[in-house]
């Protein structure tokens, strides 16, 4: 019960944001999002991604905070130019409903699952890059967690051979990929870990 009621306070969250008429609301509580008064039940959220959307235009870029959740069919998305209600925002995404697709995306991998993210697709022992060409049909390579080096870059995350550094095999953004932050902080995990063979044995 004490478990249930802290995670009850980790996600609890209202907000209100827009003008009238196009004033949108949303509120996260244990039995899902409740946007503008409809409620999208928890188990039915399966994915989430957010990012920052540069926008050029005169000097400076002005910069939107875009926060996403969606079902199978559906998704809602948050713009805002407040950063601090962003990251407050994202880390509620996370704790309501990102630590759940961690565990299901781990517990699917061991069972042989593989999940797209982009132009890669990831198993349990590494992933499959799509390579498309204009010039001839796409091809697939398999590379293996001990074979890859990644980290960010340009708000993708990014993939690489461990002996090709420079050359990079694939990115995946933030802003618009669903379900990235669910894949880098698995990324992270692996890369602290002293077994990289297998993404399934990670725990978060």
């Amino acid at each position: 019960m004490e478990k249930n009621k802290s995670w009850h306070y980790e996600i609890d969250f209202r907000c209100s944001f827009g003008i009238w008429p196009f004033k949108r609301t949303l509120e996260i509580t244990p039995k899902g999002f409740y946007w503008c008064g409809e409620l999208i039940p928890m188990k039915d959220i399966t994915r989430i991604r957010w990012g920052v959307d540069l926008r050029r235009g005169g000097i400076f870029p002005k910069r939107v905070y875009v926060a996403v959740f969606g079902t199978s069919d559906k998704e809602y998305t948050i713009k805002t130019k407040q950063k601090d209600f962003y990251e407050h925002l994202t880390d509620k995404y996370w704790k309501a409903v990102g630590r759940r697709l961690f565990s299901e995306m781990m517990e699917g991998l061991a069972q042989g699952k593989k999940y797209p993210f982009g132009d890669i697709v990831v198993e349990d022992d590494g992933i499959t890059v799509n390579t498309k060409s204009a010039f001839s049909a796409g091809k697939q390579d398999f590379y293996p967690w001990t074979d890859l080096q990644w980290g960010i870059v340009n708000g993708s995350l990014c993939f690489a051979k461990r002996d090709e550094p420079t050359k990079l095999l694939s990115g995946s953004s933030f802003l618009w990929v669903d379900n990235i932050h669910i894949l880098n902080v698995a990324m992270g995990l692996l890369q602290n870990s002293d077994n990289r063979k297998k993404l399934s044995s990670l725990k978060v």
